[in-house]
């Protein structure tokens, strides 16, 4: 598989878990970039929709890496596997989608 690959994590939080435990596990997940080298982008938000159809997800991720090897380089990589089991110790439901992107431009008619 070649191109770019974006992956896209939802997921949403226990209720046990605080605002500051969850800033916390936001900051490692964002810090991940430092330690691994596969990552080129990470971006991340929560929910703000009128419509409210999060379906429980509240946080969103968009990791991105040059190709699908380095996403397993990525996945496999000790620093990313040691905070994998941190956050999911404290998330409820969480959906991974990796994908291979297609640039669509706009038209200029």
């Amino acid at each position: 598989m070649a191109g770019t690959v974006k992956q896209v994590l939802m997921l949403g939080f226990k209720r046990t878990v605080t605002p500051d435990h969850q800033q916390e596990l936001i900051r490692k997940y964002a810090a991940l970039t430092n330690s691994i080298s596969a990552m080129k982008g990470f971006e991340w938000g929560t929910d703000v929709s009128e419509e409210k159809k999060h379906e429980g997800y509240t946080h969103c991720f968009i990791v991105t890496f040059e190709s699908a090897e380095a996403r397993v380089e990525y996945l496999e990589h000790p620093v990313h596997v040691a905070f994998a089991k941190e956050l999911f110790a404290a998330v409820e439901k969480i959906t991974i989608f990796p994908f291979t992107t297609t640039v669509v431009l706009k038209s200029s008619c």
